[in-house]
């Protein structure tokens, strides 16, 4: 889990595993990018900062402490408003500058910014993507709409045989990690929870192009490429 910042990239890292704050944080998502895209433009960041295919990585942290001072999400107690920003900035740190820019702009459905976060969220956690592209997605590409925590388990069993730290977290973190998982796909409308099924997602145009610049992006979603 090299670095803190960034799409998590895993080959012979151990998994980043802190995903138990918040469900998707779309809406606080929105508003720490726009906060970091108005910092951008204070700063007039350097052409490779800004260019939108650059990922936002570490750069996030400069506007982390000014949405925890000004609480800027307006969440009641000190320690949650820590905890979501530092959760939201993280994630978001895993975009690019134009996904933000999108995310943030005026132009951005509803539904578009749940679907960056939910790539959000699959990039920076590298279980959460596979298990979107090895379970979410395969079960709709195979006509097995149902899905269910049964089988959650059995994928995270299959990988704990290469990474051993999934069997070290204690069980009360283990089933926050997969309700909160749960959680996210809810509400990127990706998962109905109600009769335990899965929701085919059809991009809007928009969103199609700039996904389009990180084609893996797609697998993610459970959708075909070729409805594009």
């Amino acid at each position: 889990m090299a670095g803190s910042y960034g799409a998590e990239a895993t080959q012979g890292e151990r998994y980043r595993l802190s995903f138990t704050v918040g469900g998707l944080l779309a809406s606080q998502g929105r508003a720490l990018a726009e906060m970091y895209l108005n910092h951008l433009n204070h700063v007039g960041g350097g052409d490779a900062e800004r260019s939108p295919q650059t990922e936002v990585g570490k750069s996030i942290v400069a506007i982390r402490q000014q949405a925890i001072e000004e609480n800027v999400l307006a969440i009641r107690t000190d320690s949650a408003n820590r905890r979501v920003v530092a959760e939201t900035t993280r994630r978001l740190s895993a975009l690019t500058v134009g996904e933000l820019a999108y995310l943030a702009g005026p132009d951005s459905s509803t539904s578009d910014r749940e679907a960056l976060m939910w790539t959000a969220m699959c990039r920076y956690y590298a279980i959460v993507g596979e298990f979107a592209g090895e379970v979410l997605k395969k079960h709709y590409l195979t006509g097995n709409t149902h899905l269910d925590f049964e089988d959650y388990d059995r994928f995270i069993a299959d990988k704990a045989t290469w990474h051993p730290e999934l069997e070290n977290i204690s069980e009360g973190t283990a089933k926050k990690l997969r309700s909160n998982l749960f959680k996210a796909m809810v509400e990127a409308h990706l998962f109905d929870k109600n009769s335990n099924t899965v929701v085919s997602f059809l991009p809007s145009p928009s969103l199609a192009d700039i996904l389009m610049k990180r084609p893996d992006s797609f697998g993610f979603f459970p959708m075909r490429e070729s409805s594009l």
